[in-house]
């Protein structure tokens, strides 16, 4: 080779090494302070909004799956409507399994959002990564509402309800609300230090979807950002370059978040506080086995909300107002264009919707 081919070759073997260097400080998550500002309580015994403490660190991996199974029965109501039909649990209080009606998957079979191995949807956690699912009681006020309670060991009654959004439309009808209501029925202030809403799992659709679609996303200031499951890997490096060894899981405080989300090449399930942003964002992948020799990767994941105060006494009514009755949106899959469906500032209503991508 002449000696212009030679600083050719010289210049792509640099811009190489500067591209995994680039790709390596990319992959490593950035921690970025959470500024809240400290809420006044009202005369009424209004629920006030404390700086969020700094999400825990884990320190272990933990084998795919929720927690240990617990002493009480499992208990499945359903919701449904032409397009979607909810398996809701009393493990947690949560969604979990949403079944879509109206689309197809391998052999025939639905598509199935979330899975058994994962938390609930809107399950309310305090560590994802060794999540408790607690009894709660369901009772069905109709046939399109579901609702979970339980009284908890500081006298804190949490209440949920599910239902779906009222549409004028006779299709696509994905959006589900969620309302939690809390009344603290002890002598004492209650104190959360923070806790997590669970987004649950996210897996391949078919054997030969793309592995990098199968993603934790969230978006701030309007800006779409996330990892895929490759983001959980080791990597060799390049040249000694970017190694790294594998890691169990992505944990990040961050400034504020509109929504955060799993995905998988085709859907997505997301969730978005309408009127306070997510604190935190916590994900992990998991193994899936369809054949001896077949092994896919699938993400679960859950945003992280900040800390919160109960005073003694406080009714369901100011519970309203609280940081843990919030809305939520969970939608469709395309991230430059995406927005809550329900984008309201009331802190009781939670809505959530299951779509394809078009």
């Amino acid at each position: 080779m002449d000696r212009t081919a030679w600083i050719v070759v010289a210049f792509c073997v640099i811009g190489l090494v500067l591209w995994e260097i680039y790709l390596a400080k990319q992959m490593a998550p950035r921690p970025a302070p959470v500024s809240v500002a400290a809420g006044q309580t009202s005369p009424t015994a209004t629920p006030a909004i404390l700086a969020p403490s700094p999400l825990p660190t884990p320190v272990a991996e933990a084998a795919p799956g929720i927690a240990p199974t617990p002493s009480f029965a499992e208990k499945i109501e359903t919701l449904r409507n032409s397009d979607v039909e909810l398996r809701l649990t009393n493990r947690g209080g949560g969604i979990k399994e949403a079944v879509l009606l109206r689309q197809i998957a391998e052999k025939g079979q639905r598509v199935v959002l979330n899975s058994d191995q994962s938390a609930p949807i809107g399950a309310i956690l305090e560590q994802p990564s060794t999540p408790t699912l607690p009894e709660f009681t369901a009772s069905a006020e109709s046939n399109s509402v579901v609702q979970f309670e339980r009284m908890t060991a500081e006298q804190v009654a949490v209440r949920k309800k599910f239902f779906f959004e009222k549409s004028p439309e006779n299709k696509d009808n994905y959006v589900i609300e969620m309302d939690v209501n809390l009344e603290n029925r002890g002598d004492k202030s209650y104190q959360s230090s923070g806790y997590f809403v669970a987004l649950g799992s996210a897996a391949p659709i078919h054997p030969r979807d793309y592995p990098s679609y199968t993603r934790l996303v969230w978006c701030i200031d309007g800006r779409a950002k996330g990892i895929d499951v490759g983001w959980f890997g080791s990597s060799s490096g390049f040249v000694g370059l970017g190694q790294r060894a594998a890691r169990p899981y992505y944990q990040e405080s961050i400034a504020g978040a509109e929504w955060v989300a799993v995905s998988n090449q085709f859907f997505i399930t997301l969730i978005a506080p309408l009127t306070a942003k997510a604190a935190g964002i916590w994900g992990k992948h998991f193994d899936i086995e369809r054949a001896p020799d077949q092994k896919l990767l699938g993400v679960e994941g859950a945003l992280g909300m900040p800390a919160f105060e109960l005073q003694p006494g406080q009714t369901t009514a100011l519970a309203l107002k609280s940081t843990l009755a919030r809305s939520f949106t969970i939608a469709s899959r395309n991230f430059r264009t995406m927005r809550p469906r329900s984008w309201t500032s009331g802190y009781s209503k939670s809505s959530a919707s299951f779509c394809s991508t078009s």
